[in-house]
């Protein structure tokens, strides 16, 4: 893959607990990194469930494979790309080469306002 495809960025997102001053945990979602991807859909279906229409689009993100995105992980991530965030499904690296690493999400989004 030539370095110029990669003419996206994301954002890789983990889980984080804060606590407020009288106690209470909140869970919230904290920038882990982000970087340069090269991104394109995988598929993308419609249908209608109890009268909404929902949108389920797979993207596939390739990114530049080193220490730090080698520890990603489908349970514990996700990726903010064009405020919409998307649950890894997916991690590939490439032991051979090297280079990339391919990423698989899937975001589902309701109505007209992702809701």
């Amino acid at each position: 893959m030539e370095i110029g495809k990669l003419n996206q960025r994301i954002t890789v997102l983990e889980p984080t607990t804060r606590i407020n001053t009288i106690g209470t945990h909140k869970a919230q979602w904290d920038e882990l990194f982000s970087c340069w991807a090269c991104v394109s859909v995988r598929t993308s279906t419609e249908n209608s469930d109890n009268g909404t229409t929902k949108e389920v689009q797979t993207l596939q993100f390739i990114i530049r494979q080193n220490s730090e995105t080698l520890k990603l992980q489908t349970n514990t991530h996700c990726i903010s790309f064009q405020d919409v965030i998307y649950n890894i499904t997916g991690v590939f690296p490439d032991f051979v080469r090297r280079d990339y690493l391919k990423i698989t999400a899937v975001a589902r989004k309701v109505g007209k306002n992702n809701e």
